[in-house]
């Protein structure tokens, strides 16, 4: 009973490591995506997309933006810019 009891507690210890370190993003194993500096002459926020082993590229269409090219194994999208709160006055 004891090792039952220990290998489930090594699988939820393995569990919470993934999760909160974000072992399997740096691992190359999930996709992920970053922001990225905006072209001259362009509107939007814009973010780089790398491709996953396990799950591929990213799909940011759900999010309003656009696809805007590859470089490499990086894939560019444009999305509408982000709408920052002031106080009014």
């Amino acid at each position: 009973m004891l090792r039952v009891w220990l290998m489930a507690m090594l699988a939820v210890a393995v569990l919470v490591v993934v999760r909160d370190h974000d072992v399997l993003h740096r691992a190359g194993l999930v996709g992920h995506c970053t922001a990225s500096p905006r072209p001259v002459g362009t509107t939007g926020s814009w973010r780089a997309c790398e491709k996953g082993v396990i799950d591929g590229r990213p799909d940011l269409s759900h999010n309003s933006c656009k696809p805007r090219g590859q470089e490499g194994k990086v894939e560019f999208w444009r999305c509408p810019a982000k709408v920052e709160s002031r106080p009014v006055g």
